[in-house]
C-alpha cells in the first residue's frame, strides 16, 4: 500500500525532532538504507529472496550445478554460479537485468531522502542496486559512489552504494566471497561517513545474511550504541526473535523506532521544516508585524505534506545547489513574509507549487546566489509560459533576492482589450509578461 502523507504538522515525534536538529545543528546524521524501503508501491522490487529464485530461473539451464541449491538463497546460488568459468560476469549481469532496478518508480521514502540529501541536512548509504534515491528529486538528480574513482570525479552530496548499483552491473556484491572481502573504498567510506554519527537503519526489518556483514561492520564504525536507532514496524513486538537482539543487543527501547520507512521519513522531513522556519520567525521575534505575516504564509504552507514542502522548497530556488539549504535561506524567509502579508489567512499551498490566496494566485521565485534581477526575471517568464501551456490561470510573482531593478518588459501586457469581448479576437496569442513585484516593495508599502 502507498503512504498516504499527513500534512506537516500532523505527526511529529519527539525522536524526529531530535534527529533534525542534529542535523540542522551540523551534527552528522546517515540513513542506512536497505531493501524494506523499495517493496512496497508504487516500487514493488523483490525482496532478496525472490530476486534469487528469479536468478536461478535464468541460470539454471545453463548452469547445471543449479539443481541442488536453494533456489531461494541468494548467496548460495550466486556463489555456485561464480565457482564455474565466467560464471561471475554472468551472475552480475543477471542479476543487475533480474529486477526493475533501473527504472522502478521512486517511492515516499525514496524521494523524501533524495530532497533532504539536496538541503544538505542528511547523508545517505544503501545495500540497494537500485537507483531510486538517486531520481527522487526528479531533475536534481544525485551521483551515485559505486567505484574508487567515483570518490575523485563526484562533488558531495552523493548516494554510497555499498553493494553496488545495478547500473553497473561490475560493482554489484552478490557471492559470499564478494561480501566478506569489499572493495577497500567501501569499508574507508563506510568508516568515513559513520564515524561521529548518529546512524539510523531503515528498511531493514530482519537482517539477511546477505547484508548482515555490512551492518555489523557499520554498528563497529558508530562506535557507541547510543548514536544507533533503528526503524521498523514490528521492532518492539518482534524483538526477542529478530536478529537486530543479535547484532544491536543493547540497542535503548527509546531507539528502536516502530514505523515503516515512509511513515519515518515523513516524520523526519516534517521536523526539519518546521525546525527551519523555527529559526526564520526566531530571527524576527522582536518584530510582531513581521512574525504574524510568516505566520500566516507558514501556517498555509503546513497544510501540505512535507515531501510537496520540500519540493515547493528546490523549485523556488531559481538556481539551487545541491547541498545547500533552500529552506534556511533569508531570501526564502523574506518572501514567505511578503507572501503572508498580501494572502493573510488565505494563503494555501497549490498542487501546481502555486499558492492560492483571495489576491488570486501568487507563486514566489527566490534567488539565493547572487545574481541580476533579470534571472529572476526570465525565470518568472519560463514558468509564466509553463502554467500557460497547461491551460491554468496566470499567478502574480513576488521574488526576492537578485541584485539591481526589476526591469518592466516592453513587450505587450497581458490583456489589451479592455472592455472588448475576447471573443473578437481574430489572430494571434499575446506576448505573455510576467506580473513580478520584488518581496521589499511588498514589505515596503
Amino acid at each position: 500500500m502507498s503512504h498516504a502523507p499527513p500534512s506537516v504538522t500532523a505527526n511529529v515525534p519527539p525522536y524526529a525532532v531530535a534527529l533534525a536538529t542534529q542535523a540542522m545543528s551540523g551534527g552528522k546524521v546517515v540513513i542506512y538504507a536497505g531493501a524494506g524501503i523499495s517493496l512496497s508501491q508504487p516500487t514493488n522490487l523483490p525482496t532478496g529472496a525472490s530476486l534469487s529464485k528469479v536468478i536461478h530461473t535464468r541460470l539454471k539451464a545453463a548452469f547445471p550445478s543449479l539443481e541442488g541449491i536453494d533456489p531461494w538463497d541468494l548467496v548460495a546460488v550466486a556463489d555456485a554460479v561464480a565457482a564455474l568459468p565466467n560464471g561471475e560476469s554472468a551472475l552480475r549481469q543477471t542479476s543487475a537485468s533480474a529486477a526493475n532496478f533501473k527504472s522502478a518508480k521512486p517511492g515516499y521514502a525514496h524521494r523524501v531522502l533524495a530532497h533532504l540529501m539536496l538541503e544538505g541536512a542528511i547523508d545517505v548509504l544503501t545495500t540497494n542496486w537500485d537507483n531510486c534515491i538517486e531520481r527522487g528529486a526528479g531533475e536534481e538528480r544525485l551521483p551515485t559512489v559505486t567505484s574508487n574513482h567515483d570518490l575523485a570525479e563526484i562533488t558531495p552530496p552523493s548516494v554510497l552504494k555499498i553493494h553496488g548499483c545495478a547500473s553497473q552491473p561490475n560493482s554489484l556484491l552478490v557471492t559470499s566471497g564478494h561480501l566478506q572481502d569489499p572493495p577497500p573504498w567501501v569499508r574507508e567510506q563506510t568508516h568515513a561517513r559513520l564515524g561521529s554519527a548518529v546512524v539510523v537503519f531503515i528498511g531493514i526489518g530482519d537482517v539477511a545474511g546477505y547484508v548482515k556483514q555490512r551492518i555489523q561492520e557499520a554498528i563497529n564504525e558508530v562506535g557507541s550504541v547510543e548514536n544507533i536507532r533503528v526503524v521498523t514496524p514490528d521492532i518492539e513486538s518482534g524483538w526477542e526473535s529478530s536478529q537486530w537482539r543479535t547484532v544491536a543487543p543493547n540497542l535503548r527501547n527509546d531507539h528502536k523506532i516502530p514505523a515503516t520507512a515512509d511513515q519515518f521519513m515523513d516524520q523526519i522531513a516534517s521536523a526539519y521544516i518546521i525546525g527551519r522556519f523555527g529559526e526564520h520567525s526566531a530571527g524576527i521575534a522582536s518584530d510582531a508585524e513581521l512574525t504574524a505575516n510568516l505566520e500566516k504564509a507558514t501556517e498555509g504552507l503546513f497544510k501540505s505534506d512535507s515531501l510537496t514542502v520540500l519540493q515547493w522548497a528546490r523549485e523556488v530556488d531559481i538556481n539551487p545547489r545541491a547541498g545547500e539549504a533552500v529552506l534556511k535561506s533569508p531570501e526564502l524567509g523574506k518572501v514567505l513574509i511578503a507572501l503572508g502579508r498580501l494572502g493573510g489567512d488565505s494563503v494555501r499551498l497549490a498542487q501546481n507549487l502555486v499558492f492560492d490566496t483571495d489576491q488570486g494566485p501568487i507563486e514566489v521565485l527566490v534567488a539565493t546566489q547572487t545574481v541580476p534581477q533579470r534571472h529572476l526575471v526570465e525565470a518568472a517568464e519560463y514558468r509564466l509560459q509553463a502554467h500557460a501551456y497547461r491551460d491554468e490561470p496566470h499567478p502574480r510573482f513576488v521574488v526576492a533576492g537578485g541584485v539591481g531593478r526589476i526591469t518592466k518588459s516592453s513587450s505587450l501586457p497581458n490583456n489589451i482589450m479592455g472592455d472588448a469581448d475576447e471573443r473578437d479576437i481574430v489572430d494571434g496569442p499575446l506576448a505573455l509578461v510576467p506580473d513580478i513585484t520584488h518581496a521589499d516593495e511588498v514589505l515596503a508599502s
